[in-house]
């Protein structure tokens, strides 16, 4: 299931594929939604449902399948690749392109144990001042 969500609606639709633009509440896209469009449009030619997790993972986090994209100067550049494995309580996230997987095991966390990791470190391949200390 894909959420489509904006503050005025939020609606379901069957469909494991997404990208940053609207397909049932088209009428909350940018003006601009080509490059979206034509990713969407990559990701479901690569992936398929017996794809494993690190195989999409690095599909989505290297910019040489054009799924990551390094359009920052138009507020549609990749900054990370997420994803959330339900059924083993995990969420696995990289920063920036071809970045490093970190692993977050919240049944530990819900158990007691401290998140071992501090930071999340990467690189985005951009001169637009994200944030500063």
């Amino acid at each position: 299931i894909t959420v489509e969500a904006t503050p005025r609606e939020v609606v379901t639709k069957q469909n494991n594929l997404c990208t940053n633009h609207f397909e049932i509440l088209s009428h909350e896209n940018r003006n601009y939604i080509k490059e979206s469009v034509e990713r969407y449009n990559r990701i479901d030619q690569i992936t398929n449902d017996e794809m494993s997790l690190q195989d999409a993972f690095r599909y989505f986090n290297d910019p040489q399948y054009e799924i990551y994209s390094k359009l920052f100067k138009s507020w549609s550049g990749t900054i990370h690749t997420s994803a959330y494995i339900p059924s083993q309580l995990k969420m696995k996230i990289a920063l920036g392109e071809n970045g490093t997987i970190h692993t977050f095991d919240f049944k530990e966390w819900l158990d007691g144990k401290s998140i071992t990791l501090p930071t999340i470190t990467g690189q985005i391949d951009s001169d637009i001042l994200f944030a500063s200390e």
